[in-house]
C-alpha cells in the first residue's frame, strides 16, 4: 500500500493514535460518569500509544524495556495517589500499560494484531456494569461449567497422543476425536453464554438464533410444548424453531472452516444456499409473528449446560463410532457412505459434519462424497425435527413449520442433485 518508509511510518503513527484514542475516550466518559478522578484520559492513552510506537520503531529493545519500565512507573504512581484518595481498582493503570504496548506493536508492524487487542480491551472496559451483573448472577454450575470447559480443551487435549491406534476400519486418533469435543463443546458454550447475557426470556427469533448454538434439537422441543400450551404463541413458536434450524447450516459450515478449510470452501455455495433459504423462511414467519406475538412473549427455554464431561465423553464415543461405520460403509462403495450418512444425521449432525471433514482432509473422501454426505445427514436431521413438531406442537406451528422444514427439504434435495452433478 505504500512505497516509502515515510509514509509505513505516518500510517503505523496514525493507527497508534486512533488506537491510543479509543481507549482514552472510553477511560474519560467512566471517569465522567462515576465522577472519580482519572490520571490518564483522551490526551494521556494516546500521548501513551505514540511513546510505545516510537520506542518500538528506535532500533534496539533497551529504549523499549526502559519506556515500559517508566510507564510502569506512572501508573503505579498513579494508583498509589487514588488509593490515598479513598479511590480503589487498578483497571484505567493496567489500561495505561497496555496501551503502550499497543503503540509499540504498531511501531513493530502488527497493526491488524494491536486492532484487535484494542477492541477487545475498549469493549471489556464499556462493559463493566454488563460484566459485573453477569459475574454477580453466574450460578455456579455455569462457572464449574467454564471450569471444565478449561479441563477439557487446556489439560486433556495436551495429554492425548496425536497418532493414530489400530490400522484399517478400526483405526482411530484419540486426539483429534477430543479435539472435535472441544469444539463442539465450544461453540455450544458460546451459545450458552449469549443465552445468559440476552436473558432466557427474549424474542422468539433472538431466542431461535441463539438457542440453536447451543442445540437446534433442544430449541424445536421447548417451543413445540409451548407451542401446545400456549396456541396464541404458535406462530412465535414456529419462528424460533425455522431460526433455529436455520443455524444448524451455519454450524456445519464453521465446523467445516475449523477442520478443512478447503473442504468448507466447497461446501459454501450449497451450504449458503440452504442457509439463505432457511433465513427467507424465517423472515416470512417474522412478519407473521410480528402482529400475534410482542418480543418476550414467547415464555422462559431452558437450555441444557453443553459443556459438561459425560455428554463429551459420549460425544466422542459418537464421533468414533460414525468415523468406523463410514469407514465400512466405504467398502461397500459411495452408496454405502451415503447410506450411512443420512442414518447418522438422525441422531448427531455435528459428529457427521467433522467425521467427513475430518476424512476429506486426510484423503479418505472426495469433496464430491463428503458434501452428499453432508447434505442427506442434514435432510434426515431436518426431518427428524420436523416429526419433533408434528408429535408435541400445535396445529398452527405444525403447519408452519411443516411446510417451512419441507420446503427446506425439498431445496436440499436439489441442491444435492447439483452438487452430484455438477462437483
Amino acid at each position: 500500500m505504500f512505497d516509502t518508509p515515510q509514509a509505513v511510518f505516518f500510517f503505523r503513527a496514525g493507527v497508534a493514535l486512533v488506537l491510543g484514542l479509543s481507549v482514552g475516550l472510553e477511560r474519560e466518559k467512566s471517569a465522567h460518569d462515576d465522577k472519580r478522578p482519572s490520571f490518564a484520559g483522551i490526551r494521556t492513552f494516546p500521548i501513551c500509544s505514540l511513546t510505545g510506537f516510537l520506542c518500538a520503531v528506535v532500533e534496539g529493545n533497551i529504549l523499549l524495556f526502559g519506556g515500559f519500565l517508566g510507564v510502569a512507573a506512572i501508573a503505579t504512581v498513579a494508583y498509589w495517589r487514588s488509593t490515598k484518595e479513598g479511590f480503589y481498582g487498578i483497571t484505567t493503570e493496567a489500561a495505561y500499560l497496555l496501551t503502550f504496548l499497543l503503540g509499540a506493536a504498531c511501531g513493530r508492524g502488527m497493526i491488524l494484531e494491536a486492532a484487535s487487542i484494542c477492541l477487545v480491551m475498549t469493549t471489556l472496559l464499556a462493559g463493566k456494569d454488563q460484566l459485573r451483573l453477569f459475574a454477580q448472577t453466574l450460578p455456579e454450575r455455569d462457572l464449574a461449567a467454564a471450569l471444565k470447559f478449561g479441563v477439557i480443551s487446556v489439560i486433556i487435549l495436551p495429554l492425548i497422543p496425536d497418532r493414530p491406534f489400530g490400522q484399517d476400519w478400526y483405526g482411530v486418533n484419540f486426539y483429534k476425536t477430543w479435539l472435535m469435543v472441544v469444539l463442539i463443546s465450544g461453540i455450544g458454550f458460546a451459545g450458552y453464554i449469549l443465552t445468559r447475557i440476552v436473558g432466557p426470556r427474549t424474542g422468539t427469533g433472538l431466542a431461535g438464533l441463539v438457542g440453536g448454538m447451543v442445540s437446534s434439537t433442544a430449541v424445536t422441543l421447548s417451543f413445540s410444548k409451548r407451542s401446545r400450551e400456549s396456541p396464541s404463541l404458535s406462530t412465535a413458536c414456529a419462528l424460533a424453531i425455522v431460526a433455529a434450524c436455520a443455524v444448524l447450516w451455519v454450524r456445519v459450515w464453521v465446523e467445516a472452516v475449523v477442520v478443512n478449510r478447503s473442504f468448507a470452501f466447497a461446501l459454501a455455495q450449497p451450504v449458503g444456499i440452504l442457509l439463505v433459504f432457511s433465513i427467507g423462511a424465517a423472515a416470512i414467519l417474522y412478519r407473521r409473528s410480528a402482529s400475534t406475538a410482542s418480543a418476550g412473549e414467547t415464555g422462559v427455554v431452558t437450555y441444557k449446560n453443553p459443556v459438561e464431561l459425560m455428554p463429551a465423553i459420549k460425544f466422542a464415543l459418537v464421533f468414533l463410532i460414525i468415523g468406523m461405520v463410514f469407514k465400512i460403509a466405504q467398502k461397500l462403495g459411495p452408496a454405502g457412505s451415503f447410506v450411512a450418512a443420512f442414518l447418522s444425521g438422525l441422531s448427531d449432525m455435528d459428529a457427521v459434519t467433522l467425521s467427513m471433514a475430518n476424512m476429506t482432509k486426510d484423503g479418505k473422501m472426495t469433496f464430491h462424497d463428503g458434501a452428499v454426505s453432508i447434505l442427506l445427514a442434514g435432510i434426515s436431521n431436518t426431518l427428524v425435527k420436523l416429526g419433533i413438531v408434528i408429535v408435541l406442537s400445535s396445529p398452527s406451528t405444525r403447519r408452519a413449520v411443516a411446510i417451512a422444514l419441507g420446503a427446506t427439504c425439498l431445496v436440499a434435495l436439489g441442491v444435492l442433485v447439483w452438487v452430484h452433478r455438477t462437483m
